[in-house]
């Protein structure tokens, strides 16, 4: 059996749990809001997959954004160590576990039975930290849950690859042997509060980024069209609210970020970001809620989701504006 001493602290949204345990390991003394902010986690992305359900998705997160992390931490060229097939990237893996260096992966939580999940969602991220050659078992921590798990050798295959759109599973994963904490933190935080602010103002599509708020608007008044109209908003209300985002799509902890961060970069006070964007925060959950209410109606009405939205953009044009001069 091979096992990592590890160095888990149960958190709120899975990527960055995982990946503050991973620079835990490496001796950083960051928090998990702290590594989403560097990764500049705050996103937003919707989509319309007329081949699955929900037809539509509402993202409250930014997409990239453990790469962006590794990049801002000065990991060059940062990418994910893949292979070609299940078993060579298995094999790949249980090097990495047997090198004492604990993996960092992207898995689809259908496979994860803890989870007892009826959907697909690939992409979670979660940490391995060694395995039992003889049961074929690996040993796992995931966000909130505070204890290991252990997930067979066939079902973290399966979990690994999983090609449900929108997101992707290719069994990547990343187990550095070493990294080096930034000293500057005043310009490590400068640069991810000003890019992610960027993100969200100028999108180059109606997809992502504050435009995709207004595609949404436009497209509402098709829900009703659709028979899983009410799944669409429940759903909607989940990626905001929960399904690991701490609240408020994402806004909860990236405010805390920001007061974390205020410590190394003075005009975060003085152009009261913070507030802003417990102000963001605010918005998101009075929409989430409307998703919520809208669910349990049985006939279509967003005429409060549209006015909400509206209210989000507005909050969040603010604060990007703002966070564009720290």
């Amino acid at each position: 059996m091979t096992l990592i001493k590890n160095t888990h602290v149960s958190g709120k949204h899975c990527s960055s749990t995982a990946i503050a345990d991973l620079v835990r390991f490496h001796h950083f003394d960051w928090s998990e809001e702290f590594c989403f902010g560097v990764g500049g986690g705050l996103g937003i992305t919707y989509l319309k997959t007329p081949s699955s359900s929900p037809t539509r998705l509402l993202h409250t997160r930014s997409l990239g954004y453990e790469k962006r992390f590794f990049n801002a931490i000065g990991v060059d060229g940062f990418s994910w160590l893949s292979a070609d097939t299940e078993e060579e990237s298995e094999q790949q893996l249980l090097c990495a576990l047997n090198e004492g260096r604990p993996a960092l992966l992207l898995s689809d939580i259908f496979y994860l039975h803890y989870f007892n999940s009826s959907s697909h969602f690939p992409g979670h991220g979660i940490m391995v930290w060694g395995y039992d050659k003889n049961n074929k078992a690996f040993f796992v921590t995931d966000t909130e849950r505070k204890h290991i798990e252990c997930v067979p050798f066939a079902d973290m295959r399966k979990a690994r690859v999983s090609k449900t759109p929108p997101f992707i599973c290719n069994g990547d994963f990343f187990a550095p042997q070493h990294l080096t904490k930034p000293t500057d933190l005043q310009t490590l935080c400068k640069l991810a509060i000003r890019e992610n602010a960027v993100r969200l103002l100028d999108s180059t599509d109606h997809s992502s980024g504050l435009s995709a708020l207004d595609t949404l608007i436009n497209d509402l008044d098709n829900w009703s069209e659709s028979d899983d109209w009410q799944w669409n908003c429940r759903f909607a209300y989940q990626t905001i609210e929960k399904r690991g985002t701490g609240g408020s799509g994402f806004r909860k902890m990236y405010a805390q970020f920001l007061s974390e961060a205020s410590q190394h970069v003075d005009s975060i006070k003085t152009l009261m970001l913070e507030s802003k964007m417990i102000e963001c925060a605010e918005c998101w959950h009075d929409l989430s809620n409307a998703f919520k209410q809208a669910s349990e109606q049985t006939i279509p009405d967003f005429t409060l989701i549209k006015g909400l939205i509206k209210q989000v953009i507005t909050a969040e044009t603010h604060y990007c504006e703002n966070a564009l001069l720290v």
